[in-house]
């Protein structure tokens, strides 16, 4: 009996600290969902704190982004300003993908996808999403981002899913598609060409 009680006190507790660490009862997040990467994207001029799972808050600085890991099923992110003082919060859902969170108030995002552009057949640049001023989370549902203002890699990873570039546009763009073509063409050789 004695003994039952000691393995169980034992059991839970490794259960436990999967839970407290933030990966769920047992690390059941990680091994279900995997992992990722939260692109937290600050375009105002205000420095943001952002919790995430009640992990230690990560500073992100106004017209800038941060990056930090993100554990697969649903995270808690809040958002705080300088003075600790709560801002906003987001629920985050991935299953073995990145996400990006857009904390900015007035800033727009084009996705598109950029796969055959690595495999030697480049081909027009294709849109997949355009992410309005209103959309502040969103999951691409892959591994293979390039991020606003980083580079792009030399090459995809055959098992991350399709290449999908997320760039940020005027909001206007997202109404006038030849203009926004032609931006995003023009954004494409100059990543290529720094890239290279």
């Amino acid at each position: 009996m004695i003994i039952g009680l000691c393995v169980l006190a034992v059991v839970a507790g490794i259960g436990a600290i999967g839970h407290i660490s933030g990966t769920g009862w047992f690390g059941y997040r990680q091994v279900l969902y995997g992992g990722g990467e939260l692109y937290i994207l600050n375009l105002s001029d205000d420095e943001r704190l952002v919790v995430v799972d009640g992990r230690a808050p990560v500073e992100v600085p106004a017209q800038n982004a941060q990056m930090v890991e993100i554990i697969g099923g649903t995270s808690q992110v809040i958002i705080l300003d300088t003075a600790h003082q709560q801002v906003d919060s987001y629920e985050v859902t991935i299953d073995r993908s990145h996400a990006l969170l857009n904390i900015s108030q007035a800033s727009c995002l084009v996705v598109a996808d950029i796969s055959s552009f690595y495999g030697g057949k480049a081909k027009k640049l294709a849109f997949v999403e355009f992410l309005r001023e209103d959309r502040r989370v969103y999951v691409p549902n892959t591994t293979n981002v390039v991020w606003p203002r980083r580079s792009f890699p030399p090459r995809l990873d055959a098992q991350g899913g399709p290449g999908l570039w997320i760039e940020i546009v005027g909001c206007p763009l997202l109404d006038e598609r030849d203009y926004l073509e032609a931006y995003m063409d023009v954004r494409l050789q100059q990543r290529f060409e720094r890239k290279e």
